[in-house]
């Protein structure tokens, strides 16, 4: 008999509790499905950018902020130019099914200044032919179409200015077309990266002061294009706020807003693979 009642107390006291907090207006605790399910996934696409320093600092940022699943696939030497060698078409499309993205981040456009080909490496239109450009607008467009999705935000990252005159010739060109194309896209936002890599007399910032590390460290590797360690980091630390920004926004602002770099980690050598489809950690400094 006292067990029942013991029983009945309990029973009334659970019940009493739920009361309060309904009339209170008080929540309820959320069940551990509901965390699960808010969880955000950024998808990392491009060429060796995202390949080395830069996209496994970036990777592995976001993955340390909580509630955000960082994934990358990347392949040095491509672009949209020649898919005979590697079709992004085919692995964007792959790519964001499998992982099904809030936000995807692109970089690429480096290794495009070269004549068109199709699927299978039939020449279309000659690099500084008069439909070049429009072509590779054409391309770009497709692949944004590509990559698209009700809800999901695409972050285009501006390929970083260099010092070397014959390239940047070629790279103003792509830069331009892919800054009109992202732009005019709705669920697109175009990433200028001039102001991280210009120092104060309006030149290339060569080095600066990165997370990690005692000293301003050189940003770029010997052939002015590539980042080093440190380089790549700082990369990251740039371009990170404004994919936290657009995963917190709301609505359709295409603006990004800041938000808090992330801290340095235990680093590892780098391995020098020219493609990536797997979670990092930071690299040693040198």
């Amino acid at each position: 008999m006292e067990n029942h009642l013991a029983r009945l107390i309990v029973c009334l006291a659970v019940l009493f509790t739920g009361v309060v907090r309904a009339a209170a207006g008080e929540p309820s605790p959320a069940p551990a499905v509901a965390e699960a399910q808010r969880t955000r996934t950024v998808l990392l696409l491009g060429d060796s950018l995202i390949v080395t320093g830069f996209g496994e600092s970036l990777e592995r940022a976001l993955n340390e902020h909580p509630g955000v699943r960082a994934v990358r696939r990347a392949k040095s030497s491509t672009g949209l130019a020649r898919p005979d060698f590697f079709d992004w078409m085919k692995v964007g499309q792959e790519e964001v099914e499998r992982h099904a993205p809030d936000v995807v981040v692109v970089i690429m456009g480096g290794n495009d200044g070269q004549g068109l080909t199709d699927e299978n490496g039939k020449a279309k239109v000659q690099w500084g032919a008069s439909g070049w450009e429009a072509a590779y607008r054409q391309r770009v467009e497709d692949f944004l179409h590509v990559l698209e999705a009700p809800g999901r935000k695409i972050l285009w990252v501006e390929l970083p200015i260099t010092k070397l005159p014959n390239f940047e010739r070629k790279l103003r060109v792509i830069r331009r077309i892919l800054r009109e194309a992202v732009s005019a896209h709705e669920a697109a936002t175009h990433l200028d990266t001039k102001p991280f890599f210009t120092d104060a007399r309006g030149g290339v910032l060569r080095e600066a002061r990165v997370e990690g590390f005692r000293k301003p460290m050189p940003l770029r590797m010997a052939d002015g294009v590539h980042f080093t360690v440190a380089g790549g980091r700082y990369f990251a630390s740039q371009v990170y706020p404004a994919v936290i920004g657009l995963l917190e926004s709301s609505g359709d602002s295409r603006t990004a807003s800041p938000a808090p770099a992330p801290n340095a980690a235990p680093c590892r050598e780098p391995n020098g693979a020219s493609e990536a489809s797997t979670t990092s950690v930071a690299l040693c400094p040198p």
